[in-house]
């Protein structure tokens, strides 16, 4: 669900004055394996370099989200602890669904209710799904128009009937989507 985020963000530092190489989301890993570093943290914060080449920004990835689904998926997590929050008493665990939070994993209580639990997993669900056709639209529109989604938007705000979908697959050979 982050993608939306991700692919927005750099792209709106740029447009704002930011030094950002890569910013539109296509671009980034083009850049990086160009031997290109990205630039973190850009206005108020000041620049950080990333001289991380992609494929250990990868690898590095894969790593922890395969140990972090290794653990979830045996079990072995050691009981009465709770990484960042510290020590419980084994008991907090008891009737607790290892796939979904709940005990000292819900500071905020949410998952108390159980109709309101099953509700909230719906909800998240739905948004997870709404993220991914957003990523598809904006994979497809970077297809088409070769840009990213803020210059896509900014552009059909600026001229709604002048550059929309319509325009955009009538104008003939200078809009031919490529593969």
């Amino acid at each position: 669900m982050l993608f939306t985020f991700g692919a927005l963000a750099p792209e709106l530092l740029a447009v704002n004055g930011g030094d950002v190489p890569g910013s539109v989301w296509f671009e980034t890993g083009k850049t990086l394996l160009d031997g290109d570093s990205l630039k973190w943290f850009i206005v108020p914060f000041g620049q950080v370099d990333n001289p991380l080449p992609l494929v250990v920004v990868a690898a590095a990835q894969v790593a922890l989200m395969g140990g972090a689904e290794f653990y979830r998926k045996q079990g072995s997590v050691q009981a009465g602890f709770a990484p960042g929050v510290g020590k419980f008493d084994e008991s907090v665990f008891d009737g607790v669904d290892p796939l979904y939070p709940g005990g000292p994993f819900d500071p905020l209580g949410l998952a108390d209710d159980p109709d309101v639990f099953a509700e909230l997993k719906v909800k998240e669900i739905k948004n997870g799904r709404l993220a991914m056709v957003a990523g598809l639209g904006f994979f497809i529109q970077a297809l088409v128009t070769q840009e990213g989604p803020y210059a896509n938007w900014s552009k059909h705000v600026a001229d709604p009937f002048g550059y929309n979908l319509l325009t955009i697959l009538g104008a003939g050979e200078d809009r031919v989507p490529t593969l």
